[in-house]
């Protein structure tokens, strides 16, 4: 599996996969709740570096809202954190991108089936799949009136 990955981690810089499928246990639980690893982006190589190129990536990290001040101000710490991890100064800098998390296990809605009630006010109409299709509509804003209804304070 990690042979036919390696392209597709490459291809936004990883050069592992260790820093994603190991975000929480690098970034602590509490941080991997907000932050994501979105690439590593590497220094271009130039032709008067002698040293074999040293430098570390720069990690564009994906946070979530608000908690971008606080990732600037762990930033130093979560740099250690992420070398220490790979045992090499993999990361020199990180870029604190602001935008909201890709959730992979949010659950998905699904399509509410009509109920009879709402299938009988469009009865008239001729073609079927509209029918259909605002039975679907009227059923949907049904179940999210009830979903947001107030509760009622129990006494």
């Amino acid at each position: 599996m990690p042979a036919l990955m390696k392209p597709a981690f490459e291809k936004y810089g990883f050069p592992a996969a260790a820093i994603l499928t190991d975000w929480a246990a690098i970034a602590g639980t509490e941080l991997a709740a907000f932050t994501a690893p979105e690439r590593l982006k590497w220094p271009r190589k130039a032709s008067s570096d002698t040293d074999g190129g040293g430098q570390g990536a720069t990690l564009i990290l994906r946070v979530d809202g608000p908690r971008a001040l606080e990732v600037e101000h762990l930033r130093p710490r979560l740099i250690e954190r992420i070398n220490a991890s790979f045992g090499y100064r993999a990361v020199a800098d990180i870029r604190v991108l602001q935008a909201p998390l890709l959730r992979r296990d949010a659950p998905k809605s699904r399509a509410v089936p009509p109920q009879p009630a709402s299938m009988a006010v469009f009865a008239d109409l001729k073609e079927d799949r509209v029918k259909e299709a605002l039975a679907r509509i009227a059923a949907g804003i049904e179940a999210a009136r009830q979903k947001n209804a107030p509760v009622s304070p129990r006494l």
